[in-house]
């Protein structure tokens, strides 16, 4: 078979073959590494490629990975997706589970890549022009021996999905017959039910299913683990399933967006926040429109407008 990447990509990029391989070379080493903080505590490392690797990762998602299947049970990184329609799924049913890989995008290594191109687009690259694939998608860590995806490469997202396709049909076709709903968020899975006392069969199966399966490796995050009924506050991906069945922003969001709207009808909001307050609104335009309309109704429509139309 004649390995033909490197060509493929000189016609459409314009670059040398020599500046193409000397890319290819250097990529795992190209990431800025830094951390932020997250909203439950504690820190996230994000590592985010150079320009050059970048702009070559974009070439593949564009012309390989999105020729890789993904399941129709994850609700994350596809056309059409949100947490809105991922918490929109689960609504009917009274009983919710959920469950959380850790350290999701490094778990998944270059080997698991190479072996999940070479079975879905068999046929298609030599073996070489699959490690440079992989390669080019993957960070070198410092502690780390193996080559991985980064939380911070525009690649990580869609090969993160395509990777657990296997994983996602097994889950998807025992959920079916056994009367549970499933869906993937990247790294969060639900599962719900209006059959009481049934969710105890589902963390044996998914860890059966995740042993069994012959890549990526996944550990879960046993602390995110979590049984949720009506008798509690529901929660999918951020969002309230309230006992009338209907999509939420929960109450300390909404209560946030009003102080804020407050604060800047009294002009003592920051820049900084004011661009925070636009973009909670359009997420409340999104998720629960009534509640933009009772902003309205409190601080005046024009007020509200004001905030939308505010540009960078």
């Amino acid at each position: 078979m004649n390995c033909s990447l490197i060509n493929e990509m000189q016609d459409s990029l314009g670059v040398s073959v020599s500046q193409i391989n000397r890319l290819i070379n250097r990529a795992p080493y190209t990431y800025k590494v830094y951390t932020i903080p997250k909203r439950s505590g504690g820190t996230r490392v994000i590592a985010q490629p150079a320009k050059e690797t970048k702009f070559i990762q974009y070439w593949l998602i564009n012309n390989i990975f999105r020729k890789l299947p993904v399941h129709e049970c994850s609700m994350a990184y596809t056309e059409g997706s949100s947490i809105k329609k991922n918490a929109t799924v689960h609504k009917g049913n009274s009983f919710i589970t959920k469950f959380d890989f850790k350290d999701f995008f490094t778990s998944i290594k270059s080997d698991d890549l190479i072996m999940h191109i070479s079975k879905h687009l068999e046929g298609k690259f030599c073996s070489d022009d699959i490690k440079d694939i992989a390669r080019i998608s993957c960070i070198k860590h410092k502690e780390k021996n193996e080559l991985c995806l980064s939380v911070g490469a525009p690649s990580s997202p869609v090969l993160s999905n395509a990777i657990m396709f296997e994983f996602d049909c097994k889950v998807f076709t025992w959920c079916s017959c056994h009367n549970f709903t499933y869906t993937r968020y990247a790294d969060d899975l639900t599962f719900s039910t209006n059959i009481k006392g049934i969710s105890n069969k589902i963390e044996p199966t998914i860890r059966e299913i995740s042993r069994g399966i012959e890549y990526p490796r996944l550990e879960f995050n046993d602390k995110k683990t979590t049984h949720l009924s009506r008798k509690f506050q529901r929660r999918v991906t951020g969002l309230i399933i309230n006992n009338e069945g209907n999509i939420s922003l929960g109450r300390g969001r909404k209560r946030k967006i009003s102080a804020l709207i407050h604060k800047f009808s009294l002009n003592l909001l920051s820049e900084s926040d004011t661009y925070n307050l636009q973009g909670l609104l359009g997420f409340a335009k999104d998720i629960e429109p009534l509640f933009l309309s009772r902003m309205r109704i409190k601080y005046s429509s024009e007020l509200v407008d004001n905030i939308l139309k505010i540009r960078k």
